[in-house]
């Protein structure tokens, strides 16, 4: 009996820890997002924060990047004004494409809105270390803040699922 109660006790908890380790992180005032664990977080002098979780088993990454657009002398209409213009989204994707490298291939590429807030949607292929990656991003402006979230898979087994729930869990609050 006592060994039947330990083994229901398991079944009764596992699904909780499993559920709790999940962490809501309020990335500015009105955008928030769901990490599958909690991510290792780094400010650096209220130029930018940066979200960043590698699982386990290695096969993914979730990064955010919060850029705060105010440290570089922009003020908010300005940023508005700029949003305007195609050129806006183009120099945001050529400048995440540069960090990632020559190699950097864009598979699809979109612009959503989601939560009246336009949202560049990029997927890409690149190489690190040798080894190929694909990386899912959206990239976004939230007043004075630059948001760019990026999956990165990393192997062959990386969860879709997971992916998906990451960028589902966006929350835009105008």
């Amino acid at each position: 009996m006592k060994k039947l109660f330990i083994i229901h006790f398991l079944f009764i908890l596992f699904p909780i820890a499993a559920m709790s380790q999940e962490t809501k992180i309020q990335l500015t005032e009105k955008v928030s997002i769901s990490f599958p664990e909690k991510p290792d977080v780094r400010n650096m002098q209220d130029i930018a924060s940066v979200y960043s979780l590698r699982l386990a088993d290695s096969t993914a990454n979730f990064n955010v990047v919060v850029q705060n657009l105010a440290k570089n002398g922009l003020n908010e209409e300005q940023i508005e004004t700029a949003q305007l213009e195609p050129a806006f989204w183009e120099q945001l994707e050529s400048s995440f494409i540069a960090q990632l490298g020559n190699e950097t291939k864009v598979l699809s590429k979109e612009k959503k809105n989601i939560s009246g807030k336009d949202v560049l949607i990029l997927e890409l292929s690149t190489e690190r270390n040798g080894k190929k990656m694909e990386l899912k991003s959206y990239i976004f402006i939230d007043s004075l803040h630059s948001i760019n979230i990026v999956h990165s898979k990393r192997a062959a087994g990386a969860s879709v699922d997971l992916r998906d729930k990451f960028f589902n869990s966006l929350k835009i609050v105008e």
